[in-house]
């Protein structure tokens, strides 16, 4: 599990449900747009040269090259695991927990993290373990202590030593698309993608067509129905289970 933190545009006075809502739309112009493109890219590099104030160790980092997707840029710390991403319309927050270690270092760099993303975005943050706006304190997480350290040899949290295989593990960018607000983006794009799918082998059946191309397009719709649910549900995992303590 992780310590996730959402940033995002809200109104005063407008629900957190309804503000992350939003941040989550997906906008296809805004992801073809070169422009905010290069805005974003530009608001990351700021956002990076704040956390290397922050972050004292050693980071990775990556920024979006071309236009089609929703990250502009992330950069992970290797000691301490903590991950920051910066999407068209959100950013993200994430540190492992449940893992022994120099917690306070870690609970550190989450505020600095959260206030450098603050300075240069103007959103508000969202603390999913709290389900309240974050004040600064990291809460405890179910069965720890909240966010604490990494493995030695990969800065990716210890119980996930195995999946991060080593100097051959995912990137900043592949752990990115694991943050709760990527994760939900990408649920319902498989959702979509598995109705269109599915209604087009639908009606190729109704219509007696019933060889091996129809066969195909109903299997890659009904996949990625139960894939989308899946990203779906684990996306909302953390709010859902952890009580809020506020």
């Amino acid at each position: 599990m992780s310590y996730d933190i959402t940033l995002c545009p809200r109104r005063p006075g407008q629900e957190w449900e309804d503000a992350l809502a939003a941040a989550d739309a997906e906008d296809t112009e805004v992801e073809a747009d070169e422009q905010a493109l290069a805005t974003g890219v530009e608001t990351f590099r700021r956002i990076e040269a704040r956390l290397r104030e922050v972050v004292d160790g050693e980071v990775e980092t990556w920024v979006a090259e071309e236009t089609g997707g929703d990250v502009y840029g992330e950069l992970r710390a290797l000691d301490t695991g903590l991950q920051v991403d910066l999407f068209d319309r959100s950013a993200s927050v994430t540190a492992p927990d449940g893992a022994p270690g120099d917690a306070e270092r870690l609970h550190a760099q989450v505020r600095g993290a959260v206030d450098a993303v603050v300075q240069e975005t103007g959103y508000d943050a969202y603390d999913h373990h709290r389900g309240e706006t974050f004040d600064g304190t990291v809460a405890a997480a179910p069965g720890g202590t909240g966010p604490a350290g990494t493995s030695e040899t990969t800065g990716a949290p210890a119980a996930d030593t195995a999946e991060a295989g080593g100097p051959g593990g995912p990137s900043a960018a592949d752990l990115g698309r694991r943050s709760p607000t990527n994760l939900r983006r990408r649920g319902w794009i498989y959702l979509i993608l598995g109705i269109v799918i599915t209604v087009l082998a639908i009606q190729r059946l109704g219509s007696g067509d019933s060889g091996a191309l129809t066969i195909l397009l109903l299997v890659i719709g009904v996949l990625d129905l139960l894939g989308g649910a899946l990203l779906v549900g684990v996306s909302q995992r953390p709010a859902r289970e952890t009580p809020t303590t506020g």
